[in-house]
């Protein structure tokens, strides 16, 4: 491969940011998910919507007092958590180049809940109707700065709905896919 070609290869360009992006997307566009998130009794569902100030508080920008946020960039479960409530997390899981040019990107939405504060008053659980939500939402649109997200098992066998984690925190895992090149 000639140096004349480097313009043309994928530079992820996107990746740093795609996490972000997404939860951006969904400050937006989706209420419910939110509500589950803040409010930790089983008529959650019934509250008000948050406004964007509210949500915003509620994803975690670093720093100590994880427990206070809600929603996070990274995956997995901190051990650490003792408190009776439900977050999220939005990593991305993998990115897998199919050529020089093009390749996808595995996102997770790991939603994990004490099991306590799980089922709704409406007789569903709070992870199931966040998962439901983040399909919804997420499944066939295009986002900024990431692209047209799918939960399609013939486009990419990694899509999928899984449960995770151990009592007292188990959840469901969502997993989506996108396409990402450096031309966009």
């Amino acid at each position: 491969m000639t140096e004349d070609y480097k313009q043309d290869y994928n530079t992820f360009e996107e990746y740093p940011s795609m996490s972000y992006n997404i939860i951006s997307y969904l400050v937006d566009n989706n209420e419910m998910i939110w509500k589950l998130l803040k409010h930790s009794h089983e008529n959650a569902w019934k509250e008000s919507d948050l406004t964007k100030a509210e949500k915003g508080a509620l994803i975690y920008n670093g720093g100590t007092g994880q427990t206070d946020y809600r929603v996070f960039l990274d995956g997995g479960q901190d051990d650490s958590w003792t408190k009776e409530a439900c977050f999220l997390r939005v990593p991305v899981l993998e990115v897998i180049p199919t050529n020089y040019v093009y390749g996808y990107v595995t996102m997770g939405f790991e939603i994990y809940c004490h099991h306590k504060v799980n089922t709704l008053s409406n007789y569903t659980t709070r992870v199931d109707t966040i998962a439901q939500q983040i399909l919804a939402t997420l499944n066939g649109e295009s986002i900024g700065g990431v692209g047209r997200m799918y939960f399609d098992y013939r486009s990419n066998a990694r899509t999928r709905v899984t449960t995770i984690g151990s009592v007292p925190y188990r959840g469901k895992a969502v997993l989506m896919c996108n396409w990402i090149s450096s031309k966009s």
